[in-house]
């Protein structure tokens, strides 16, 4: 073999377990305990049983077989290939026990770089685990910084709020205040102009009878008219009285357009005095609505400044330091 006592994990993989001393594996030195194995030759042996690796890498002594291993460092995956001389540890000492001590001290140097290196990349992510740390450190204080400001901000833009709420409140009492006497004075318009139309009915029907009066006397008078054909004395007697009947009746269709043209102007006055009404019933309505329009819109801003600024505070501010809610609050 290789120098190396493997073990398989519960899921397929292979890892090393143990590393033989003065084995190949010792001796090449690449080879880390957990690290894992992926092939031999090119042949993959993740999730194959034991027996086929044993198989794979066991050969003749002083041959070669390729292996390829995988390590976790740090966080990261390194892979790598080895390949190491078939051979126990007896025959592989028979082997070095020729060779000089220049290629000792070689060998010793491989070995020092090698853990210079390791040394060298520890140092690396030091350094880098440092420039993190600060990293770190300078974005908590440039948060809090932001947080300050931030809470200034809102601190300002609430109170802003505040003040135009209980303006906005204030105006709208006094347009309630302004807008009661306006409905008291519509309902009494309203009255008054159901007055106005019962008197028109009544004075509709008068005309109505007036009318059918007229023309009722307009058939008497007829009918004296051809009468008075029958003699002239009559005749003269009825035309007379026809005409002083008729003459009454224009004089009262005079009187009573005259009444007509009266409630005409007074009904005309009526509705425009109802019409100014309206117009300022409309305009402290239109007031109302701009202040209930300006109520809403600052409930609304004061409710999304409140949870950005809540949304913002649990993003920034740690778990252990978060404030209580009666904090938050005054905050």
């Amino acid at each position: 073999g290789v120098g190396i006592f493997f073990q398989q994990e519960g899921d397929g993989s292979v890892v090393v377990k143990t590393i033989v001393s003065g084995g190949s594996a010792e001796r090449e030195g690449s080879v880390r305990v957990s690290d894992q194995i992926l092939s031999v030759d090119e042949h993959k042996v993740v999730g194959e049983p034991l027996s086929v690796l044993r198989g794979l890498i066991l050969g003749p002594q002083g041959s070669f077989v390729k292996l390829t291993f995988q390590r976790k460092d740090m966080g990261e995956v390194h892979t790598f290939d080895v390949r190491l001389m078939r051979g126990s540890a007896e025959y592989l000492q028979s082997l070095t026990s020729s060779k000089t001590i220049e290629d000792e001290i070689d060998q010793l140097r491989l070995q020092l770089r090698q853990a210079l290196s390791h040394c060298s990349q520890d140092r690396d992510e030091l350094d880098r685990l440092r420039k993190m740390l600060q990293t770190e450190r300078d974005q908590s204080q440039m948060r809090e910084r932001e947080l300050e400001l931030l809470q200034q901000e809102n601190s300002r833009d609430l109170s802003q709020m505040n003040e135009a709420l209980r303006t906005a409140e204030q105006g709208r009492r006094e347009a309630e205040t302004q807008l009661h006497p306006l409905q008291q004075r519509e309902a009494d318009l309203a009255e008054e102009l159901n007055r106005q139309k019962e008197k028109e009915r009544l004075r509709k029907e008068y005309i109505e009878e007036l009318k059918k009066r007229h023309d009722d006397e307009k058939q008497r008078l007829e009918g004296l008219f051809l009468k008075e054909q029958a003699g002239r004395r009559e005749d003269q007697v009825a035309r007379l009285g026809g005409e002083s009947q008729l003459g009454r009746i224009q004089s009262e269709l005079s009187r009573l357009r005259t009444l007509e043209q009266g409630r005409r102007e007074r009904e005309d006055e009526y509705k425009d005095r109802m019409q100014q009404e309206m117009a300022r019933l409309q305009d402290a309505i239109r007031t109302q609505d701009v202040v209930r329009t300006a109520i809403k819109e600052t409930e609304v801003k004061i409710s999304r400044y409140t949870g950005e600024y809540l949304q913002y505070t649990q993003q920034l501010v740690p778990p252990e330091e978060a404030l209580d809610d009666d904090n938050l609050f005054l905050a």
